[in-house]
């Protein structure tokens, strides 16, 4: 594996995992993992709740399948970060199959970042979800810590085949 992908897979693994996050809505949605992702950082939220929404009004980030990768580019960050978060109940997404989302991994990148790294990162994003069985782990994980299990056995493979 180039070092490149081996460091953009470690930029996946979420740095933070909510479980059964009680939502309204997409909005909704993205201010709490603004809010989470922020509050570990010490960043105000209020622009990264923007910059999540501007990315959502040009476009949903729902793939389908229940699962939505919501991600902009902020300042105040040194490298990507991640955030996976399961919602309690699926929310409309506007997603290209129609269906709900209760999957989400928020993905921040450094404004000051560098294009590429950030295009690959959602590329080895959705190589990763593409796998059903992948998804039916990460939906069956009964916590935070088993969810960061599947995560790492999942960008394990992704990350190899890519090599």
């Amino acid at each position: 594996m180039s070092k490149d992908i081996a460091q953009i897979a470690a930029w996946l693994q979420p740095q933070e995992i909510l479980f059964d996050v009680d939502v309204r809505d997409r909005p909704h949605a993205l201010e709490v993992a603004a809010a989470a992702i922020c509050r570990a950082r010490g960043l105000d939220p209020a622009p990264v709740v923007r910059a999540l929404w501007r990315r959502e009004q040009a476009g949903s980030t729902a793939l389908g399948d229940g699962f939505a990768i919501p991600h902009a580019c902020i300042g105040g960050i040194a490298q990507p970060t991640t955030l996976f978060m399961r919602t309690r109940r699926a929310i409309a997404f506007h997603a290209p199959d129609g269906k709900p989302v209760s999957q989400l991994l928020a993905i921040m990148v450094p404004e000051e970042g560098a294009r590429d790294d950030h295009l690959q990162l959602l590329a080895l994003v959705a190589r990763l979800f593409s796998d059903s069985s992948f998804r039916a782990q990460l939906d069956g994980a009964p916590d935070a810590e088993a969810a960061a299990e599947v995560f790492r056995a999942g960008i394990a493979r992704v990350a190899a085949a890519s090599s």
